[in-house]
């Protein structure tokens, strides 16, 4: 784990994986996740030489919370981060609640992001067009009132259903692999990068709850920017049977992106990052 302290004296925690010194990359995983995620993806990201910089959200794992902050403040830290590694320019490679801040980045900083790669990326919830067309699951419209209108209510309902013990981990894993359903199949397939996921979610929750809820209402209240008015290319990875971030989602994001590549493609929400699909080649290229 390394860290830096920030102008405004918080601390911005990332993790490494991948060539030490291949071409930067930076990681955001999805809700609730610290950079602990980023593991998943290390064997994949050093055969391809990237450097892999997987980034703990304010007030997640180890960075400490900002909660008065926009989506649209968020590449402020980054800038720093960036700057103090001596890196002028980077990819960016992003999961689920992760996208929202890569196209946050892709909008603030086009001048230091060479490449985005998003998969099945979160959408802003505050837009009424994206209420409209993203077919969200009830679940998920009660997960985000409930981050938006009873926060304290939210972060303990989301801390005790998060395992954060090895046991409590391996009987969920054990869980997530029963059934036919593509997450399910990558599961079993992927024991190790599902298992690197949920204790990123557990290494999430090191500070409490308030991170996480935090994290979650940041994607719910306004941006501070339009999908409309990121202008850099994005790579846009969406499973046709993701049960989390339906693909309808996906299409209504892309529908927007001035310059997108839309994938749609067989698979559920880890879709992205079963080793299946050239992600690493995108972010080489640039």
């Amino acid at each position: 784990m390394n860290k830096i302290t920030l102008q405004d004296g918080r601390i911005l925690a990332w993790h490494e994986f991948g060539e030490a010194a291949g071409q930067p990359c930076l990681f955001f995983p999805g809700s609730s996740s610290s950079g602990l995620a980023g593991r998943g993806l290390d064997a994949s990201a050093k055969a391809a030489g990237i450097r892999l910089l997987a980034i703990d959200r304010p007030g997640l794992g180890h960075s400490d919370p900002a909660p008065t902050r926009t989506l649209a403040d968020v590449p402020d830290d980054i800038r720093e981060l960036l700057d103090e590694q001596g890196i002028q320019r980077v990819g960016v490679l992003a999961h689920s609640a992760g996208g929202a801040t890569a196209l946050a980045l892709n909008y603030r900083l086009p001048e230091r992001v060479t490449a985005t790669v998003i998969g099945a990326g979160s959408g802003p919830y505050s837009e009424e067009w994206f209420r409209a067309e993203a077919e969200i699951p009830g679940m998920s419209r009660a997960f985000y009132g409930l981050a938006l209108r009873a926060p304290r209510v939210f972060g303990a309902v989301l801390q005790s259903s998060t395992p954060r013990t090895a046991k409590a981990i391996d009987r969920t894993l054990g869980l997530i692999a029963r059934g036919d359903s593509p997450d399910s199949v990558y599961a079993r397939t992927h024991p190790d990068e599902t298992r690197a996921a949920l204790e990123a979610v557990a290494d999430g929750f090191r500070q409490g709850s308030r991170g996480p809820t935090d994290d979650a209402r940041l994607i719910c209240r306004p941006w501070g920017f339009r999908v409309e008015d990121v202008t850099g290319h994005v790579e846009w990875w969406h499973g046709e049977q993701d049960a989390n971030v339906r693909p309808a989602a996906g299409r209504a994001i892309t529908s927007r992106l001035p310059d997108v590549t839309a994938h749609f493609v067989d698979g559920g929400h880890f879709a992205l990052l079963d080793g299946s699909h050239p992600i690493w080649d995108a972010l080489r290229r640039s």
